[in-house]
């Protein structure tokens, strides 16, 4: 007679995907295990082996993102815009714990499954973003690329400057940003 699982697949995910962007991609399965309070055979036996572990946690987050996107308020303003990258920034301050999450973007360029769900990750936000869009003088598929193009440099310019916390210094360049292009909006974070 099979055991009765005392703890579901999708708190397991849970529980690896807080490992792996805490450890990186060198995590094992026995600090998932621990973690979860399973052993290392039960994560084995339920995903087979440490990518496919992997590629469902990332999976399951997608779809948690997704559902967070869809959570937001919408609206048309540089703040509608700057709430769906707040969203999406690490809640960390620490330069250490967040460079070892960059350690997954190697992993994301490398591996066809996981470029797969960072691409299907990328769509949803820019969706997210093209449909907060004030008016601006490009089309906002354009605008919703370039303005994920400076999230991503604010992120690497703290991670090798910080300048105060994170979540601030994101929320600071966007709306420079929105200055720049003349679409600015007082901020309501």
């Amino acid at each position: 007679m099979a055991r009765r699982k005392t703890i579901s697949d999708e708190t397991v995910l849970g529980v690896a995907l807080r490992v792996m962007t805490t450890k990186g991609p060198e995590f094992t399965l026995a600090d998932i295990a621990a973690a979860a309070g399973i052993a290392p055979a039960t994560l084995v036996q339920r995903f087979g082996d440490k990518r496919r572990l992997v590629i469902a946690a990332f999976a399951q987050d997608n779809g948690a993102f997704a559902g967070a996107l869809a959570d937001l308020p919408s609206g048309s303003s540089a703040a509608a815009v700057i709430a769906v990258f707040r969203l999406l920034t690490p809640g960390i301050d620490d330069v250490g714990a967040f460079a070892d999450q960059l350690l997954w973007l190697r992993q994301d360029m490398r591996d066809p499954d996981l470029n797969r769900l960072a691409r299907e990750r990328f769509r949803l936000l820019r969706e997210a973003i093209a449909q907060r869009l004030p008016p601006l003088a490009i089309a906002p598929a354009d605008a919703a690329r370039l303005i994920e193009a400076q999230w991503q440099g604010a992120l690497n310019q703290w991670g090798i400057a910080p300048e105060g916390r994170l979540i601030d210094f994101v929320t600071e360049s966007l709306t420079a940003w929105f200055s720049l292009v003349g679409a600015s909006a007082p901020m309501d974070s």
